[in-house]
Order: C-alpha cells, then sequence, then structure tokens
C-alpha cells in the first residue's frame, strides 16, 4: 500500500466528513516517519497546534476506523483494514468493532496479572481515602507508594484498584519483583490494550504508544515492586543498565496531561518522581506507616487467639513500628512457640533468649542493597541509639568520601525508607537497629578472629560524650556480645585477653592516626573481656555503670577530620 491508497482508504472511512489541508500535510508526513516537531519546520505552523490537530485526526480515525488509532500505530491499522474484502464488509466490520470499543458503560477491562488475594485486608482506611481523593477528584496522573519491606504496599495497592476499578475503562496490574526488561513487560501491556496484537516495534515506539493510550482512555496502572529494576550496591534511584525505560515512561506519566493514573510500589523512590512530586501537583508520593497501635490485636486475631496486656502490644508495635509482615511474623512465631501468649515471649525476647531470623532475611533483603556508603551511616545510627543530626554525624565519621556526600546519602536512606527523620536528626526504627546491630556484632568478631579490620576501625562502638544509659546499651548490646562471641573460641579469659593486647601492641607500633577508632574499640572490647561479672544491668535496676570510657585512655583521632584524605 502506498500513500495515496491510505487516503482514499481514510478518505472513505471518514465520509461524509474530509480531511482538510493541514490534516493531509500531517497525515503524508506522519507516514514517513516525521515527527511533530519535522512537520512542524516543514509546513510553518506552530508545534503545538499541529500536536493537536494530530490528536483531533487519530480520534476520528479511531471513531471511523473502530479501533483506536495513533501516529506511531496507524500504518499497522490501516494495513489491517485494507485487508477486508470489500468497503460493505469494512462498514459492517467497523460498527461491530466500534460497538464493541465504544460500548457506554461497560465492564472495565482488567489484568490482575500476579496479584495478591486481598481478601483478609485490614485497616488503612485514611491511606485509602486519601489516594481515592487524589485520584478521583485531585485527577493525579502518578502516585508512588513508598515505604519499607512488609509495610504493605502490595496490599494496598490491589485493595486501591479494587475499590476503583468501577471508574476506569482498563486496570491493569503487573509485578517488577522478577526484574522483567522494559521491552518484556511493555509489549505484555499493550497486547492486552491492543487485543494481543503486536504492534511495537522498539522501547521508544512502545513507550508512545503507552502514554498515547493513557492519554486518552481512562486507565489504572499499577507497578509492583518499583525497586527491583533499581542498581544494587548504588544510591537509591539509580536504574540497572537494562531498565532506563522504565523511567522515560515515568517522566512522561509525569510530565504529560492524562486522563489515567499510574501507580508505582517501591521501597525506594525513583528520581523522576522525586523531581516531579508536590503537595498540588498531579504527582504524589504516600509514605506508608506502620499500622495504628489499635489495628495490631485485629491483625494478630487473624492467626488464632492471643494473650496480652495494653503495654505487650505498646512493646509490640514499638519494636515493629506497625510493620505488618514483621508483625505477621511475629504472630505466627508467637501462635507456634508459645500457643499465642505474648507476655512470655516478651520476657525471653528482651532477655536475649529469641532471635528474629525470619524478620532479619527480610531485612536483609532491602539493607543488601545499599551502597557501602549507605552501610557505613546506617552502623553509626545503630551505634548511636538514638537520633542523630546530620552535624553530630559528621562530626563522627572519619571515611572521608562518605563525611562529603552526608547529605546525599541520608537522602538516600530516606528514599529507601530505611530511616527515619525526627525533629531531633535521625535514626532506626528499633527492629531495624537491632538488624544493623548485629551485622556489627558479627562483622568485627570476624574482623578480630581473622586479623581482617576494616568496620572496627571506622566506627566507635563506645562513646564517652553520651548519655549513661545509652552507654550502658553499647556495652550490654555491642561490645558484650562481640566478647562472648570471642570467648568462644578461646579456652580461658587469658587467651582472649592475651589476643586483644596483641592487637592494641600491633596497632600502636603504626602510626595511630591512621587507625581511626581501631585502637580505641580494642581498648573497650579489652575492658570488657577482663570484668569479672560483665554482665551489666540495664534500666531494670535504674542503675547505670561507671562508664568504661573514663578507664580508658582515648588517643585523638580528630586529626583525620577535614585533612582531605581517605585513609579507608
Amino acid at each position: 500500500m502506498d500513500i495515496e491508497q491510505a487516503l482514499e482508504i481514510v478518505d472513505a472511512a471518514l465520509k461524509p466528513d474530509s480531511l482538510n489541508k493541514l490534516d493531509i500535510i500531517l497525515f503524508r508526513q506522519a507516514w514517513d516517519g516525521k515527527s511533530y516537531e519535522e512537520i512542524a519546520a516543514s509546513s510553518g505552523y506552530d508545534v503545538g497546534h499541529v500536536k493537536n490537530v494530530g490528536a483531533q485526526l487519530w480520534k476520528k480515525l479511531s471513531c471511523a476506523l473502530g479501533q483506536r488509532v495513533t501516529k506511531t500505530n496507524f500504518c499497522c491499522v490501516l494495513y489491517r483494514y485494507a485487508e477486508i474484502p470489500n468497503l460493505q464488509q469494512q462498514a459492517s466490520a467497523k460498527r461491530n468493532i466500534k460497538n464493541l470499543f465504544l460500548k457506554p458503560n461497560s465492564v472495565p477491562q482488567q489484568d490482575w496479572g500476579e496479584s495478591i488475594d486481598v481478601s483478609y485486608f485490614y485497616g488503612r482506611t485514611t491511606e485509602l481515602a486519601k489516594l481515592e481523593q487524589w485520584i478521583k477528584k485531585e485527577n493525579c496522573r502518578l502516585i508512588a507508594l513508598l515505604g519499607m519491606g512488609g509495610i504493605g504496599k502490595t496490599v494496598l495497592s490491589v485493595k486501591l484498584a479494587q475499590q476503583l476499578q468501577g471508574e476506569f475503562e482498563y486496570v491493569i496490574w503487573r509485578s517488577l519483583r522478577h526484574a522483567p526488561p522494559v521491552e518484556e513487560k511493555l509489549g505484555k501491556i499493550l497486547q492486552f490494550l491492543f487485543d494481543n496484537q503486536p504492534i511495537v516495534r522498539n522501547i521508544n515506539e512502545g513507550i508512545s504508544e503507552l502514554v498515547n493510550f493513557l492519554q486518552e482512555h481512562r486507565c489504572l496502572l499499577i507497578l509492583d515492586n518499583i525497586e527491583s529494576i533499581f542498581q544494587r550496591g548504588e544510591l537509591a534511584g539509580k536504574y540497572g543498565q537494562a531498565f532506563q525505560g522504565y523511567g522515560e515512561l515515568f517522566k512522561r506519566m509525569g510530565e504529560g496531561l492524562s486522563k489515567s493514573c499510574l501507580v508505582l510500589t517501591s521501597r525506594e523512590k525513583p528520581k523522576e518522581v522525586a523531581v516531579l512530586e508536590g503537595e498540588a501537583l498531579p504527582v504524589r508520593c504516600l509514605q506508608l506507616s506502620g499500622l495504628q497501635l489499635a489495628e495490631i490485636p485485629h491483625l494478630f486475631n487473624f492467626k488464632g487467639n492471643f494473650s496480652a496486656s495494653a503495654s505487650d502490644w505498646e512493646i509490640i508495635e514499638k519494636y515493629c513500628a506497625g510493620n505488618p509482615l514483621i508483625l505477621k511474623m511475629l504472630a505466627t512465631q508467637i501462635q507456634e512457640l508459645f500457643d499465642g501468649n505474648v507476655s512470655y515471649f516478651i520476657s525471653l525476647w528482651q532477655q536475649g533468649e529469641i532471635r528474629f531470623e525470619n524478620i532479619y532475611e527480610l531485612l536483609e533483603e532491602q539493607v543488601s542493597r545499599c551502597s557501602e556508603l549507605e552501610k557505613e551511616v546506617l552502623y553509626w545510627l545503630a551505634v548511636n541509639r538514638r537520633s542523630v543530626t546530620l552535624l553530630e554525624l559528621r562530626n563522627k565519621i572519619l571515611s572521608w568520601e562518605t563525611r562529603q556526600k552526608l547529605p546525599v546519602v541520608l537522602m538516600s536512606l530516606e528514599r529507601r525508607s530505611l530511616i527515619l527523620k525526627t525533629s531531633f536528626g535521625f535514626t532506626l526504627i528499633p527492629v531495624l537497629m537491632d538488624y544493623i546491630t548485629n551485622l556489627i556484632i558479627q562483622a568485627i568478631t570476624q574482623e578480630i578472629k581473622h586479623n581482617n579490620k576494616r568496620l572496627i576501625y571506622l566506627i566507635q562502638l563506645l562513646q564517652p560524650q553520651a548519655s549513661r544509659e545509652i552507654q550502658a546499651e553499647q556495652i550490654n548490646l555491642i561490645l558484650e556480645p562481640i566478647v562472648e562471641n570471642l570467648r568462644k573460641e578461646f579456652s580461658s579469659y587469658k587467651e582472649l585477653k592475651a589476643l586483644l593486647e596483641n592487637i592494641l601492641s600491633e596497632m600502636r607500633s603504626q602510626v595511630s592516626k591512621l587507625l581511626g577508632y581501631g585502637e580505641i574499640n580494642i581498648s573497650y572490647l579489652k575492658k570488657v573481656a577482663v570484668i569479672t561479672n560483665p554482665k551489666i544491668q540495664l534500666v531494670a535496676h535504674n542503675h547505670y555503670p561507671e562508664p568504661i570510657a573514663d578507664e580508658i585512655v582515648c588517643y585523638p583521632v580528630s586529626s583525620t577530620i577535614g585533612s582531605g584524605i581517605n585513609y579507608f
């Protein structure tokens, strides 16, 4: 088929309407693959006017031919239309297809992909109401549901789609958990929208085709687990090599007018969303917090019967920060091991008799994605035990690169939903602090055991300037577990003491300013190791020990700060 034959088909399909001069110019040059900008430049019209004329032309052809027509697919549509034997059959086919596609008040076409069962959904009424307001009344076109793993983003997105499905012509829910290439995911979505017709020739064309469809039809498209397409070991929101096209899709949906709404769920905020979002703009973010205290017993009751006091539920809520998945894991453990007795579980947990291996696996999945700079800051936040300001952190960190990039690193950790920003500074939720503390204990134990030291130089395990309460926590929760781990490797305290003295002697034989916090930390560990009764009581007895730090010579490390040299 050539351009003249194509124009004949269009003229016959549009009768009694006909193409005007600009319609014909636009049609001819679009047939040759010219962009709107090129068409405007060659015809002398404003590019905005050409785009408007184009939009009207494709809309008229869509109605006339009974299927959606755009600048990128009109050639294919006309080729398929021309294959119908005669004009009478074409007209009949046109009417039938038109009735199928344009039937008013029809049930929305839906594709739920690998969406999960939300029959036992509970809570989140405030969040659902806010999202409904944003989508139905404020016409938001790009929304990101953000939060750490297990907070309930996926469940909320499915419930939202179910609740709003009557507002849309199309509802599509897709997961990116296994990081599918953009061509694969885009192709499947377009096949659903275009009744399995293969029309994508390249990524850019496919993105344009999808964006145009979302502009012309009211669709709800949800993409779950967006963090899977981001690069591991980098700051938050950097796309992997094969996933740049997703960023282009998010950018175009955020910038262009649309009847539709694209909802993303992610543990990391996409950079396109960060740039375009605003309280009064059509691009929004909803940072999911944990469940309310009153909702937690109801969540547990889905698992069985539990006995607990009001204070028990408060302890559980505080530790888990209301994270639904972590709460479900705890409920399972309490039900299976303690017959639902929450108080008994808490008493053993507070004595250090229980570990949360399954919860640690959930947190490891998220922390392992962090860059080395982010991990270093997480270690410092865990050691500090309380909120700390950016300036306070900067004064403690010795690594020059981390100090210089600290604002960006903190912003990245916030975008990963891994840190909390309070009026006093930055901190970790208790369960994450517990996990990071365990990482520190295991890492430093191995460094001392195998004489391969790094982390012990970077962070200060006991801080002389901290309050007695915080120092007591640092001793009980960090120093003592390290010493206990090391004791298992030796037959007596004497051998352990000799090892630490040898390490200390080795460190002192070197230039101390290159050692960071290493010598100080070994001194702290040695002091803990020689205490006859190292088990120090904490708040339960309202007694805090005289700080070990007061009895240790603290060798200066500030000589490296601000030197511009990265020793680590």
